[in-house]
């Protein structure tokens, strides 16, 4: 009887496999989460295909009932007009593209049969939409803290300023022919990225980030490209008019 012992586990596991897959790491190994991936598509197929056949029976007999009065409404003397096989005819279509029971059971039916499919052949995912649902939320969190992080750094950098050009020794770097004091982070400035300026070719050393004055400050050192290393990656900068070495 040990089979009695495993079902609650292996519920657990069908349960388990409607979450999106991207947080399937997050349950306990034990749990047989990929195997309940499979029986948890064959189970929504069952569901969808009862809903759609109690759901379709009913939506014809109501069509039948309406194609029913329509014959008694257009009857013409002793020879009734009969329309209500075109009614049943349609039914099928009806119930699926215009009713709820219909939409419910289409989606059923595809996303049980592909989960099915995809776990048979070991590549299993979650509920469809439950996995858009997560998808959408963590977008928009990631979006908002990115948006707070970007507001919070702004606060500390206060006003967009011109860049400074000061000597190692006003920096505090040593190592380097002068810094660039930024008042924003610079896209594309990391260490090793090569800087053409017209006063010359210069490599960029491990930036740094510094409060000056109660704002926060980024620093770039720069050393003048004099050896033969491939430039990789660089970036056009025009040095202050009264930049002086």
């Amino acid at each position: 009887m040990s089979w009695v012992t495993e079902v609650p586990g292996f519920l657990v596991g069908m349960a388990a496999s409607l979450l999106p897959r991207r947080h399937w790491d997050k349950v306990p190994p034990h749990v047989p989460i990929e195997p309940g991936a499979f029986a948890s598509g064959l189970v929504t197929l069952f569901v969808g295909a009862a809903t759609g056949i109690a759901g379709f029976l009913r939506h014809a007999a109501a069509e039948s009932a309406l194609g029913t009065g329509a014959v008694v409404e257009r009857g013409l003397g002793n020879h009734p007009i009969s329309v209500s096989p075109a009614f049943n005819g349609l039914a099928i279509f009806t119930f699926l593209l215009l009713t709820p029971q219909g939409w419910l059971t289409m989606y059923l039916l595809g996303t049980g049969a592909y989960r099915a499919i995809a776990a048979y052949f070991d590549d299993p995912f979650g509920e469809p939409l439950v996995t858009g649902l997560d998808g959408l939320v963590a977008h928009t969190w990631t979006r908002r803290s990115a948006r707070m992080a970007i507001d919070t750094r702004e606060a500390l950098e206060g006003p967009e300023v011109p860049d400074r050009v000061v000597s190692p020794s006003a920096a505090g770097i040593r190592d380097c022919d002068f810094a660039i004091v930024a008042s924003r982070r610079k896209p594309g400035w990391g260490r090793g990225v090569a800087v053409f300026t017209q006063d010359g070719c210069y490599r960029i050393g491990e930036p740094v980030e510094r409060t000056i004055n109660g704002r926060l400050r980024t620093l770039y050192p720069l050393k003048e490209h004099a050896d033969l290393e491939v430039v990789r990656q660089s970036v056009r900068y025009d040095l202050p008019a009264d930049f002086t070495r």
